[in-house]
């Protein structure tokens, strides 16, 4: 039989004496550009007496503050030192080879290379199955969709034939622009990709402070 994962914690939880509430939260909806999806799970003790725990509402979006775009993101770097290649190992693009920048050129702004592969020619095709990853082109208007971690598989810039860098997908996700990120390329994306996104994880750490205090 199967088992929920999810009743599975509860259960351990509720017999160590906690009660456990858990959500969805987006994190474009708290400052990010990506609109990457968690599910936060807290734990509060039974003794503590708290009838409900309210998580973070939302900070950006309908009526508050703007969304963050792809292009928002960027900017960031670009009125920033650290955008030189030279002084930021994070901020340097890979080397694609001509095939890969070939085909990045034909996808369009927004766009999978799914949704034109009848114009791709057939040495430029990789396969019938294209995941996420370096065949969609970012829209530099919207936040960015979930960024897949890996060594090649950022998605491309929204106006440049090449995936975004480490550092330009951190700060789409929300990192500070001098954090410091470390191991290989593939390490550094994956730390990246697998992060909860920083201003998400803000507004969840103030929620748990207010109630430590």
């Amino acid at each position: 039989t199967s088992v929920s994962v999810i009743d599975d914690i509860e259960e351990r939880y509720d017999r160590l004496g906690y009660e456990l509430y858990k959500t969805k939260l987006k994190a474009h909806l708290y400052g990010a550009a990506t609109t990457r999806e968690r599910l936060i799970l807290v734990a509060v003790r039974k003794d503590l007496k708290i009838n409900q725990f309210e998580f973070p509402t939302p900070t950006h979006g309908d009526g508050l503050k703007k969304v963050k775009t792809v292009n928002d993101a960027l900017r960031t770097l670009d009125i920033k030192t650290l955008n030189n290649p030279k002084s930021d190992i994070d901020n340097r693009p890979m080397n694609h080879t001509d095939k890969s920048v070939a085909r990045f050129k034909l996808i369009p702004e927004g766009k999978n290379i799914v949704d034109v592969l009848d114009k791709v020619p057939d040495e430029l095709k990789i396969s019938g199955f294209y995941s996420r990853g370096c065949t969609m082109r970012l829209d530099g208007n919207k936040p960015a969709p979930t960024l897949v971690p890996g060594h090649s598989n950022f998605p491309v810039h929204p106006k440049f034939h090449r995936s975004i860098t480490v550092r330009e997908a951190a700060a789409i996700t929300g990192f500070p622009i001098d954090y410091k990120f470390v191991g290989s390329h593939t390490q550094r994306c994956e730390q990246v990709g697998q992060a909860v996104a920083p201003p998400l994880s803000e507004a969840i750490g103030k929620t748990l402070k207010d109630y430590l205090a």
